[in-house]
């Protein structure tokens, strides 16, 4: 069985806040490379499915985003720090605030409500004795 269409199986570096310029990430928030051991895993994350994303907050591999809305200025700017290991994939972005507010309600529709509230998918820990 292939991978469903939220599935991803890649490492995708993500924008850093670190302001030294040179790439360093915290202590226990440096990505993959904190398992491979591989200088160049540093600051590669993967990321998170779309699925109940409005209620996921805080965001990014830090959690230093509070909203959607953040989030998506937070990348139109292309990031805050000048970082190495930034993703060329992550350049900024112009769009207008009608488009910004669609794109942040279709983010908001990928919810499932009926999830959330269903019983069987909370507390995965509730069946260790």
């Amino acid at each position: 069985m292939g991978p469903t269409i939220f599935s991803q199986s890649r490492f995708a570096t993500r924008v850093s806040t670190i302001s030294d310029g040179c790439g360093s990430y915290p202590i226990g928030n440096q990505g993959i490379i904190e398992f491979t051991g591989d200088p160049r895993d540093m600051g590669l994350f993967k990321a998170p499915t779309l699925r109940n994303i409005a209620v996921t907050a805080p965001y990014i591999h830090d959690g230093s985003i509070a909203t959607l809305g953040e989030v998506f200025d937070h990348y139109a700017a292309g990031g805050h720090a000048a970082n190495p290991n930034t993703s060329q994939f992550v350049p900024g972005f112009v769009i207008t605030e009608d488009e910004r507010i669609d794109v942040i309600a279709f983010l908001v529709s990928l919810t499932d409500e009926a999830v959330l509230a269903d019983s069987h998918w909370s507390g995965p820990f509730k069946w260790i004795l």
